[in-house]
């Protein structure tokens, strides 16, 4: 009997072990809640920028679209009928190539011609015309400190050097 007395003595009241089990599954619901809310949150800030992506989509179609309808627009203007047509009403006149007249001035060489790149391998000598500073190495820059060293102190060493 003893034994069942301290026994007894260490275990849990009967509401103790309510108050447990309601603090557990309260703990329980809560955290479920707050999963869920941050879901909630996640899921409907997802949504909104989805649905204000396809508005920007949308507003890049028309604007796609009002640029073909300006294209179609502008070769129309350019055809050679409209162009014709829109000249006579401005007052040109229409001339045959044998009446015209050609001035030939001697300054006007004509129209130049761009070069924009060397053609082959042909490279300017003076395009890397840089310091000697900026094209040694590391270890040529120290080899040559050392022996411009030794030149002032008079102390030379047997290395190759500039």
């Amino acid at each position: 009997m003893r034994r069942n007395q301290w026994i007894q003595a260490y275990k849990n009241a009967p509401w103790r072990k309510q108050l447990q089990f309601i603090g557990v599954f309260s703990a329980t619901i809560i955290f479920i809640a707050i999963i869920a809310g941050v879901y909630l949150n996640v899921t409907a800030r997802a949504a909104a920028l989805g649905r204000e992506i396809q508005d920007i989509q949308d507003d890049k179609e028309i604007l796609k679209r009002d640029i073909e309808d300006m294209n179609t627009r502008l070769a129309f203007l350019t055809t050679n009928e409209e162009m014709e047509r829109r000249a006579l009403e401005a007052g040109f006149v229409l001339i045959m190539p044998g009446t015209a007249e050609y001035y030939q001035y001697e300054a006007y060489g004509g129209k130049q011609t761009a070069e924009l790149a060397p053609i082959g391998n042909q490279i300017p000598e003076n395009l890397f015309n840089l310091p000697r500073e900026y094209t040694i190495s590391l270890f040529e820059w120290i080899q040559e400190t050392i022996y411009l060293f030794g030149v002032q102190t008079g102390v030379r060493s047997g290395g190759n050097a500039p």
